[in-house]
């Protein structure tokens, strides 16, 4: 009976702990674009910044992975990380860039900026 007692306990805890876990999504705050507006062809450096809420839980050492897009240009980005390079196109008008921000349990923020090329 104590067996018993001692494996229905370790399996509704092994149960119920896990649903507790909280996985907040990462929030970005800002991109930014330097410089903006930009000449054809020009280069553009790119920052996102972005953080991920679960510092108060068991997820707090979970590690952000971001990827960038564009449209038009190239856009250039090492390692999955914050910053990136956008190569503009050799035409003027207003571009977005955009970043995704996921976390390891597939958490997930999108941003976008845009760019003038004159």
């Amino acid at each position: 009976m104590k067996y018993i007692f001692l494996t229905l306990s370790i399996l509704f805890i092994g149960i119920t702990i896990p649903g507790c876990i909280h996985n907040y999504e990462p929030v970005i705050s800002l991109i930014s674009a330097e410089p903006n507006p930009v000449s054809q062809g020009g280069k553009v450096n790119l920052i996102c910044k972005a953080s991920d809420d679960d510092d108060s839980s068991i997820l707090k050492d979970e590690i952000l992975s971001y990827s960038w897009f564009a449209a038009v240009g190239e856009i250039v980005s090492e390692d999955l990380d914050n910053t990136a390079i956008w190569t503009a196109p050799q035409e003027s008008g207003k571009f977005s860039i955009s970043c995704s921000v996921t976390d390891e349990y597939d958490g997930l923020d999108i941003g976008t900026i845009e760019i003038t090329v004159q």
